[in-house]
């Protein structure tokens, strides 16, 4: 684990210290990238339940 500047030695880093972001900042920062990516598996699984019924 690489050392970060600001951070004391004897504590354990809280999570926004060693990643950088939180799980919300990375959400809102990358919600379009995550949208594309459910939009793809969802076409796919509709595709593939529309294969097998015809």
């Amino acid at each position: 684990m690489p050392l970060q500047i600001g951070i004391p030695k004897d504590k354990q880093p809280t999570p926004e210290q060693e990643w950088g972001f939180t799980l919300w900042e990375f959400l809102l920062e990358n919600k379009w990238y995550i949208f594309a990516i459910f939009l793809i598996v969802a076409i796919f699984l509709y595709s593939r339940n529309y294969m097998k019924k015809h």
